[in-house]
């Protein structure tokens, strides 16, 4: 496995990636408009995607055919990841490791890293959980992101 940059050509890999997530969106939100067109406040899953991109802010786990097995994207300016999403037919745990090991590697250890997760019981949104608490992440408190109400994690200094 290793890590390559998300490329304009990859953003259906991405979406097809976050298609699989839906069904714990729904858990909380019927409605997956505003989690996926954005609102007043925030841009288009399509508008993220493109900046995280243009930023190169945005890396997947690959084999060695260019198979996707996970993605991850961060916020330099903001010292956040900002996207953890790894399909469900991998493994959640090692791919998992992978990619946020490469994220904090590209973030500033000397500030907080935050992450927004899912507020699910399912057992992979339980997995991502398993393995930010592997990383030092503690819950801080619960947001919005897209009208959806997730658990934002804080990894201190």
């Amino acid at each position: 496995m290793q890590i390559k940059n998300v490329g304009f050509e990859d953003t259906y890999k991405w979406m097809l990636l976050s298609k699989e997530y839906d069904e714990y969106v729904r858990e909380t939100t019927s409605d997956l408009t505003e989690w996926y067109e954005g609102g007043d406040t925030s841009f288009s899953f399509d508008e993220y995607m493109e900046r995280r991109i243009r930023r190169n802010e945005a890396f997947m786990a690959v084999d060695e055919r260019d198979e996707c097995y996970g993605i991850i994207a961060i916020s330099r300016d903001n010292n956040n990841i900002t996207f953890f999403g790894t399909f469900h037919k991998y493994d959640t745990l090692s791919v998992g490791d992978f990619l946020i090991r490469y994220a904090l590697s590209e973030l500033d250890a000397n500030k907080s890293i935050k992450i927004n997760e899912l507020k699910s019981n399912s057992r992979q949104i339980q997995k991502n959980y398993a393995l930010l608490d592997k990383f030092g992440f503690i819950y801080q408190d619960e947001v919005l992101e897209n009208g959806v109400p997730v658990n934002c994690m804080v990894k201190n200094p």
